[in-house]
């Protein structure tokens, strides 16, 4: 029997999980260097009692999980703004960061985002174009980039 993974909006309770997969997406001084500032906003990020505060918000979340666990993890701020996006690092490459992106953006005829460097490409492939100048604040690099959902003829 296969599993498959089911996308839902989080509940209270899901933030303990979902602070787990931040952290096992990504290394940590490959996503964030080894900047003071950088580590402390990373772990305010990440920190389920940040994470909790997200889910009881109005703004879009989703959830990814597979075998009862979550495996991905998305999140908006100020509507369109995507400000969170971040899948297992053992579940990488099977199209569940594209899948919880595809599902958040119906109503959005764009989104932005603030790409880590290591996230580029991964943008890039969902039809994000750069917009503005690389910068640096709070000890992290970011790549402001654009998406505008296609026009239909």
């Amino acid at each position: 029997m296969v599993n498959t993974i089911i996308y839902e909006t989080p509940k209270p309770g899901d933030e303990y999980q979902i602070s787990d997969c931040m952290h096992a997406s990504a290394d940590l001084l490959e996503l964030v260097g080894d900047a003071r500032e950088s580590i402390a906003e990373w772990k305010e990020i990440s920190a389920p009692k940040e994470l909790r505060e997200r889910i009881l918000s109005r703004e879009k979340t989703l959830i990814a999980i597979w075998d009862d666990t979550i495996v991905g993890f998305i999140a908006f701020r100020r509507s369109n703004h995507l400000s969170l996006l971040f899948v297992r690092k053992d579940c990488s490459g099977k199209g569940i960061g594209r899948e919880l992106f595809t599902r958040c953006i119906q109503e959005f005829s764009e989104v932005t985002v603030n790409s880590a460097d290591t996230a580029i490409g991964f943008y890039q492939k969902m039809g994000f174009v750069q917009c503005r100048a690389r910068f640096y604040q709070s000890g992290i690099y970011a790549t402001p980039m654009r998406w505008t959902k296609p026009t239909m003829n």
